[in-house]
């Protein structure tokens, strides 16, 4: 992919994610509390049950239709771009190991989707400790890997930038 490209698809995801965020804190707020895929530091089995009886029937079709879609899609995207800049700027064991972490991101991300949408298929009534603790230790995976991945990003970014300037 060329540098022009690249860039394109960079910012077509961070619009993404932008949207994404806007649509989860404007549509998908419970009980004042944010979704699932926002906790950066989990949730306990008392915030899920809180949070899912403050949905609306019209907010959970939301959450498992639209969002669920939606949410599908921006991890893959993210995956993409974060390997299309990895490759241009890595090689050999690094480039294996940061491809390796976002791999990780990715299923993480994923296996967090699933767990939510069977939680909030089981309503507040319905959750376990167990499912709550196992989904939430995704959520929390998902970004921990995550931000491993910005952070690559980041000091290879820096890097490119300093080696452009000699």
């Amino acid at each position: 992919m060329t540098l022009r490209g690249l860039k394109i698809l960079t910012s077509v995801t961070v619009v993404y994610f932008i949207g994404l965020a806007v649509f989860a804190v404007f549509w998908l707020s419970g009980a004042d509390l944010g979704t699932f895929d926002s906790q950066f530091l989990g949730y306990a089995f008392g915030h899920a049950q809180t949070y899912i009886a403050g949905l609306t029937d019209d907010q959970i079709a939301l959450y498992r239709g639209p969002f669920r879609i939606a949410d599908t899609l921006f991890p893959a995207l993210a995956a993409l771009t974060l390997l299309l800049w990895f490759r241009r700027w890595t090689i050999g064991g690094v480039r294996l190991s940061l491809t390796l972490v976002t791999a990780l991101y990715l299923a993480a991300d994923y296996t967090e989707n699933m767990l939510v949408g069977r939680l909030l298929a089981a309503g507040a009534d319905g959750l376990s400790i167990k499912a709550v603790d196992t989904a939430s230790l995704f959520t929390m995976s998902k970004w921990a890997l995550l931000i491993v991945c910005f952070a690559a990003f980041s000091v290879l970014w820096w890097r490119a930038r300093a080696e452009e300037k000699r």
